[in-house]
């Protein structure tokens, strides 16, 4: 979670006096450990320095080899073994040298092809003045915020995207297309490293930026194998497969000099992340540090309620879950820091945050969660595959399994996905993008309001047609749809944003299921081996068995949160109107109509306690847009109207 800035005047102007320091202050959120500034001439390098893993102890950065060159790294970095045996030839290099020390040895000896090198979660920086370059890369998943920015001939890079604002040549505005896409929730398909701020981009993940005075270069430094297939005797021997991967992901986890908190909710995944990892530990208490349950609690016998699974974790472990009690789901008790930190629309929980101050308080500086679990092993795409392979009674049986493992009073749901998918996966790219636009146009979606200009909607659909970056090439539906969840620009935001919003509370947050390599294993399986015999999470449930209590093992359904978003909402509806009607900027951008909008909020009320989070959702991306345009833009606008038709149509 360490926050790295970077600017080089590229036409070979000295840097001026106090800029560099100036936009390293805004990352000092990042770094309670201390911060390092480096200065030569026309380049500068800053990092604000926060330290995990027992190597860091002696950990310096900006961190400059003999050579000249310069690192800023943010990160872990999980293959230091191999790294160590690769490295062999390079001076002073020991097993306790910090991560960043094995950066700049492998960049000394594989030059630029040193990211591939490199497996974790990272983002870094790097100058070298000798071939006058400077380098910057992320991992493969994209775990960890990289953001860069041209203006005139300065270039600028940084881990928040504020730090870049600080600059006094950035005037930030507004990237309506982003902006378009986030109102209606019609998201392109794939991630360009757009943000919601015009000409400032995110690296992409697993890309390798080289900037020099010529120009930017990117090129793709490590990606899937999207045609690789894993073909293993039988399911025995696929749930040994996975064990090894899942348990090494929780274990690269845990390298930590501090405790090491997990978000426990009592559900499969969070809880097979707390098991594995108590487990570890009590293998090898001296390798690994306390690992620490918490979870938020919820009124007993709501749907949201799980105390019973958590005591199942407990009596197994003989261990103690710390209670974080919670009662409706508000948002953010400071919803404009919470904006200025995450720089996106978007508003979390205070609930979320409520947990992370408890796991600081009890000196964790690792958060793991169970993030993207449902992504990877709730893929109901891998149906088409059977049916392409002709086994389409596996496909009925599957079908059947999986409506009834739903707590729901409609048992046909995922009969519906299926035959949606079947139409979406034979047909053209082309057809169905022009079909998805068509019948967005016709039938609007629950996020289409009448409050959204002209300007919004046609932005919005535009999105949808947009031409893919690539042409990949996917040995199967399945390998396919963990890969776009992966690089969708949706889940791009999710990432940074919950590393961003963890850090306002002094965690870094770790996903085992976002492990590069236990993505690999799962995008080259059978998908009907993850959801063997039609059970949701069948290969999780087989690998945990004597680790997770049976109970949580066996258990179907999941806890629902809708009645708890609703009622909190609810809550906040007196200062998300406030706000609204006081602030008037997405009005003024020209991105709602203000009279629509008035009257459309007197309307939500009344809706908010429904079936679905839908109403309530609205209202909240309502709320972070405008607070979004009121914190890092309200300054262009004091006095003077703004003209906001240029975007409305």
């Amino acid at each position: 979670m360490s926050g790295l800035v970077g600017l080089w005047n590229l036409d070979g102007r000295p840097l001026e006096e106090g800029i560099l320091s100036k936009l390293s202050a805004t990352l000092a959120h990042r770094g309670p450990d201390g911060e390092g500034v480096w200065q030569q001439g026309s380049v500068g390098l800053a990092c604000q320095l926060f330290k995990v893993t027992p190597e860091a102890a002696q950990e310096t950065q900006p961190l400059v080899h003999h050579s000249g060159a310069v690192v800023v790294f943010d990160g872990r970095l999980d293959n230091r073994d191999e790294l160590l045996r690769d490295l062999k030839g390079s001076p002073n290099l020991t097993p306790q040298s910090p991560d960043p020390v094995l950066v700049l040895a492998a960049y000394e000896t594989f030059g630029e092809a040193f990211p591939e090198r490199l497996n974790g979660d990272f983002a870094l920086g790097l100058f070298d003045p000798r071939r006058r370059q400077l380098l910057l890369a992320r991992d493969a998943i994209g775990l960890r915020p990289l953001y860069y920015c041209r203006t005139g001939d300065t270039f600028i890079f940084g881990s928040e995207i504020k730090a870049i604002l600080a600059h006094p040549q950035v005037t930030p505005r507004p990237n309506d297309d982003m902006v378009a896409e986030f109102l209606t929730q019609k998201f392109s398909v794939d991630n360009r490293g757009e943000t919601f701020f015009a000409g400032v981009t995110g690296l992409l993940p697993g890309r390798l930026a080289i900037i020099s005075p010529q120009g930017l270069v990117t090129r793709q430094h490590w990606d899937f194998d999207t045609q690789g297939r894993i073909r293993l005797k039988s399911f025995e021997e696929y749930t040994e497969a996975f064990r090894h991967h899942f348990e090494e992901a929780v274990r690269r986890r845990l390298r930590s000099a501090y405790p090491v908190a997990v978000s426990v909710s009592g559900g499969l995944d969070s809880s097979s992340i707390f098991c594995q990892g108590e487990t570890l530990r009590r293998q090898n208490p001296e390798r690994y540090p306390a690992v620490l349950g918490l979870s938020n609690i919820f009124p007993d016998g709501s749907p949201a309620d799980e105390k019973a699974f958590l005591e199942e974790i407990e009596g197994l472990y003989g261990t103690t879950i710390a209670r974080v009690p919670t009662g409706p789901l508000t948002l953010a008790a400071r919803p404009a820091t919470e904006i200025w930190q995450v720089e996106v629309p978007f508003l979390g929980w205070d609930a979320d945050h409520q947990m992370q101050r408890a796991a600081r308080q009890q000196g964790a500086r690792v958060l793991l969660s169970g993030f993207f679990g449902d992504e990877t092993l709730v893929n109901y795409p891998y149906l088409i595959d059977l049916f392409r392979g002709f086994k389409w009674v596996r496909v009925w049986s599957h079908l059947k399994a999986l409506n009834r493992s739903l707590d729901e009073d409609d048992t046909t749901t995922y009969t519906r996905l299926f035959l949606e998918d079947l139409v979406r996966y034979h047909i053209p790219e082309s057809l169905f993008s022009w079909l998805r636009r068509l019948r967005h146009t016709l039938t609007p979606s629950v996020w289409d309001q009448p409050w959204h200009t002209e300007g919004v909607r046609q932005r919005s659909l535009r999105s949808l047609t947009r031409k893919r970056c690539h042409n990949r090439k996917f040995v199967s539906v399945h390998a396919e749809a963990i890969y776009k969840d992966l690089r969708s620009p949706y889940n791009a935001i999710r990432f940074e944003l919950w590393q961003k919003s963890a850090a306002i509370n002094g965690l870094e947050l770790a996903c085992p299921f976002l492990d590069r390599d236990f993505l690999s294993f799962m995008l080259q399986s059978p998908g009907e081996i993850c959801t063997w015999t039609g059970m949701q999470k069948g290969i999780l449930r087989a690998a945990m068995g004597g680790i997770l209590p049976e109970g949580i093992r066996n258990r179907r359904g999941k806890a629902d949160f809708t009645a708890l978003g609703n009622e909190g909402v609810e809550k906040d509806y007196p200062r998300i109107v406030h706000c609204l009607e006081s602030g008037g900027m997405a009005a003024r951008f020209g991105y709602v109509k203000e009279k629509e909008m008035r009257e459309g909020l007197k309307r939500l009320k009344d809706r908010i306690h429904g079936p679905t989070f839908v109403t309530a959702r609205t209202l909240s991306y309502l709320f972070g847009l405008e607070l979004w345009l009121q914190v890092f833009f309200a300054n262009q606008f004091k006095g003077k109207e703004v003209a906001g038709n240029e975007r409305a149509h």
